[in-house]
């Protein structure tokens, strides 16, 4: 007689076990990234008041985090894919997830408390549902027209009151910090929209940061900003040194944590950057902040609340 089969069958606890296990990782590798991706904001400011030319301090840290990446992914021979549409993916990825907002968020670095630059950025999410909608990857629902509302009265409480920020010249660069949480949520729609090619994320994140580098490049050359080691100052190294491990750690992550939550989730990542980019701001530069900041904080925050707590539509089996 053949010997029947056995089947086992996981215990109810054992499937509770992984599937809290499931759960805890995408909010753990989300509070690394968060933590990372605060740290780019004083960064920034201190290249900046070090002389770095902020093409240059873009093109170097994305040139050399690309280039430890792709070593890591040829150890590992996951090599990145060079067919037409991983090409155009790639270039896509790096104008709107890298090359444009970090080029901002390098030049106005100067020019912008840390602290007002990082509040900006948690915008990403509204945005991300703004665009979302003409993409028609989204529904209209009143409680996001509400999001939006208290996100623009944020921004206006930033760039309108003339206590708002220590200089009434600011309001110019911080209506063009806007840019960047507006590329970050194109990004996320592109992502969700037109799902990138399966690709490694080690691999995909050195062929994006690559591709960023090969974009700045022109730039870097045609504006003169030429930056040679070592540098007029050690703290303008040391920051690029920082970009450089604050990439290698950002961008595998924001692929592996896309695959796990999806872009949308991801997104909230903004809102726990914003304080600590207050922390970092008055920890390293002793920022302070008019009551202006905090409220328009506090509204920018409740209109990411409400876009994040709002009713997902239930898909369809």
């Amino acid at each position: 007689m053949a010997a029947q089969p056995v089947t086992v069958t996981a215990r109810p606890t054992d499937r509770a076990a992984r599937s809290r296990r499931g759960r805890l990782l995408p909010l753990a590798l989300l509070a690394v990234a968060t933590i990372n991706f605060s740290l780019f904001f004083p960064v920034n400011r201190l290249a900046a008041e070090n002389g770095v030319p902020f093409f240059a301090f873009v093109f170097w840290y994305s040139l050399g985090a690309g280039l430890f990446l792709l070593g890591v992914a040829a150890i590992r021979r996951e090599w990145p894919r060079l067919g037409p549409a991983y090409l155009a993916g790639y270039a896509v990825s790096s104008v709107l997830g890298f090359a444009a907002p970090f080029a901002i968020l390098a030049f106005v670095g100067s020019k912008l408390p840390s602290g007002i630059a990082v509040l900006l950025v948690v915008l990403t999410p509204v945005f991300t549902y703004f665009f979302s909608l003409l993409a028609r990857t989204e529904r209209l629902h009143w409680m996001s027209i509400l999001g939006l509302v208290l996100g623009v009265a944020g921004i206006l409480f930033v760039v309108v009151p003339s206590g708002s920020l220590p200089e009434a010249s600011m309001a110019g660069w911080a209506l063009l910090a806007l840019l960047v949480p507006a590329c970050f949520a194109g990004l996320n729609v592109f992502t969700e929209r037109f799902h990138p090619p399966e690709t490694p994320p080690v691999a995909l994140g050195a062929a994006v940061l690559l591709a960023g580098a090969l974009l700045l490049l022109p730039f870097m050359l045609g504006t003169g900003q030429l930056y040679v080691f070592p540098g007029p100052a050690l703290d303008g190294d040391l920051a690029l040194a920082a970009a450089v491990v604050i990439n290698i750690v950002m961008w595998p992550l924001f692929y592996t944590i896309i695959r796990l939550t999806g872009a949308f989730q991801f997104s909230i990542m903004n809102i726990a950057s914003v304080i600590l980019g207050f922390v970092w701001g008055i920890v390293f530069y002793a920022e302070s902040h008019s009551a202006y900041v905090w409220i328009a904080m506090a509204l920018m925050l409740a209109g990411v609340a409400v876009v994040i707590l709002r009713p997902r539509p239930i898909a369809k089996r």
